[in-house]
């Protein structure tokens, strides 16, 4: 079973971890995982637009350009199969965007927190 994510934040380390956690993922499940990652709004909805649709993502809401909110309304009008998770400090502060999400994960996060998190929202 191969799956295909996106992972979105303006903070290299960020995505860094987040490639290290999913790796981690792959290998404890026996599953092949194809990352793409951006660091923009831009970068984003360019991947968006380019490639098939994703089985997942996890979007940092405070992008330098914009809101991690119109990537997830671009992925979900591509795919309403598409699982996205909002990355953030503050959670609540993206309450009334909720139906765009199926999961909110609040910084800073625990690898292990992370790692069960991104499994369900693959719904491993």
């Amino acid at each position: 079973m191969k799956k295909r994510v996106l992972i979105v934040d303006d903070v290299e380390f960020n995505i860094e971890f987040e490639e290290k956690v999913i790796r981690s993922l792959m290998d404890e499940c026996e599953i092949d995982i194809e990352i793409d990652t951006a660091y923009t709004l831009k970068e984003a909805l360019s991947k968006i637009a380019e490639n098939d649709r994703y089985d997942a993502m996890v979007i940092d809401m405070n992008l330098p350009d914009g809101s991690g909110v119109d990537i997830a309304k671009a992925a979900l009008k591509k795919s309403e199969e598409t699982r996205i998770a909002a990355l953030t400090i503050y959670p609540s502060k993206y309450e009334d965007q909720r139906a765009f999400f199926d999961l909110y994960l609040r910084k800073p996060i625990m690898p292990s927190t992370y790692k069960e998190n991104f499994a369900r929202l693959l719904r491993l």
